[in-house]
Parts: C-alpha cells; sequence; structure tokens
C-alpha cells in the first residue's frame, strides 16, 4: 500500500452560510487522493463541485438540502488504505456529545477512525484506539479556532492534521 492523503471537510453550508468554498479548499482537494465530507455540504451544486475534482464520499448531515440528503446515508465505513473509516455527521446517536453520537453508530472495534462534523469544533484525538476527527469547518469554525479543514495521511498508520484557514 502507497501513501494516501485524504481531505476531510465538514460543514461547508454553501450557499447558506457561505456563497463559496474557500479557494483553499479546492487546492488541497487538487492534490488529494480522495475527499471525504462529513454532512452539512448543504447544496448538491457544492457536492457536485467537489466531484469535479477528486472522489468524494459523504454523507448526510441535518441542514442539507432535501434533495442531496434523500442520496446520501446517515453513515458509512470506507476502506481507506488497510483502515476502516466510519463516517457521521454527528447529529444522531447515543452520547452526551457529538463525538460520542457519532463513534456510538459504529460498533467498537468496527473502524480505526470515526470521521465527523455538526459542532463546527475541531478534534484530533485518538479514545481507546480510535482516531477521532472533526475537520471544523471551512466556512464557519466555532470554539475559538476560525475555519479549518483536515487531512487524513495513510501510509504505514493513519495519522491527522487540522489546517487552519
Amino acid at each position: 500500500m502507497g501513501f494516501l492523503r485524504v481531505l476531510v471537510v465538514s460543514d461547508t453550508h454553501v450557499p447558506t452560510i457561505a456563497q463559496r468554498l474557500p479557494e483553499k479548499i479546492l487546492e488541497e482537494a487538487r492534490s488529494c487522493d480522495l475527499i471525504i465530507h462529513a454532512g452539512d455540504v448543504v447544496s448538491e451544486a457544492t457536492l457536485d463541485l467537489l466531484a469535479s475534482l477528486k472522489r468524494v464520499e459523504a454523507v448526510r448531515g441535518n441542514m442539507d438540502f432535501p434533495e442531496l440528503a434523500s442520496k446520501l446515508p446517515v453513515s458509512r465505513v470506507l476502506q481507506v488504505g488497510g483502515f476502516r473509516v466510519g463516517v457521521a455527521h454527528g447529529h444522531i446517536g447515543k452520547g452526551r456529545d457529538t463525538p460520542e453520537r457519532a463513534a456510538s453508530l459504529f460498533a467498537a472495534g468496527s473502524v480505526d477512525c470515526v470521521i465527523f462534523g455538526h459542532s463546527h469544533v475541531r478534534m484530533n484525538e485518538r479514545r481507546e484506539g480510535v482516531l477521532l476527527l472533526n475537520p471544523g469547518s471551512p466556512t464557519a469554525g466555532r470554539g475559538g479556532f476560525g475555519n479549518s479543514y483536515g487531512v487524513l495521511e495513510i501510509e504505514r498508520g493513519l495519522e491527522a492534521r487540522i489546517v487552519q484557514l
């Protein structure tokens, strides 16, 4: 298995909060092998734009327009490199907070990483051996960190970083 680079975005909210995706997201998309969108894409046009650059795997968020939401699953498990990556928005599930709700959709031990969004608050940490990655939002970041996105790098292991916009 070679080196894989994945752009991870969530909560893009175009055109409801922002009129367009930041140019840096489009640049990053061109240099990655895959794009994972953790929901609240909002419009089909945004998903189509990303898909014109690279393969996109996305899930439904709570603010996606109905015509887009009806085409996207609530959660999914992707094989990325040799790893199992669970993707969910984070608004559905059991738990006290967004990371717990997102993780609850995947059976214990079934995934190596859970990618989620919803809170617009970035997170990059391991809990019980599982990487929890919330890329924040590239258009409406919260938690005092500003706008951001994530990059997942897979070679011998699974590493994530948050990129500030």
